[in-house]
């Protein structure tokens, strides 16, 4: 069986469900062992949170500079959201699917 269609235990699709909601990132990246799949998806919930923190800090930046424009900035805001909706439907299969834009990104080893 290929290693991304392996059977996971629960702790590990828990931990990997947690990797993508925000701050809680922390969790699996600390007590997540060396399980390749905790691993894979903290690194992936990481750059999604750090995505989230970098899209914040230029929409303050636009909208400082062209308020239309900021206004419209809440769109984006719902990149991460539904990144972590992906990524948590990819744990709960089981697979180690790279997320759309960020999944190349290597924060963890």
């Amino acid at each position: 069986m290929p290693e991304d269609k392996k059977v996971n235990s629960d702790n590990d699709k828990l931990m990997g469900i947690l990797a993508y909601l925000g701050v809680l990132v922390i969790v699996p990246i600390i007590a997540g062992g060396n399980s390749k799949f905790i691993k894979y998806h903290a690194n992936q919930g990481l750059a999604n949170i750090l995505l989230a923190v970098a899209i914040f800090a230029i929409s303050l930046v636009v909208a400082v500079a062209l308020p239309i424009l900021g206004m419209l900035m809440w769109v984006i805001y719902f990149a991460p959201t539904v990144l972590a909706i992906i990524g948590i439907i990819n744990v709960v299969n089981n697979e180690m699917k790279p997320l759309p834009v960020i999944g190349g990104v290597t924060l963890l080893k």
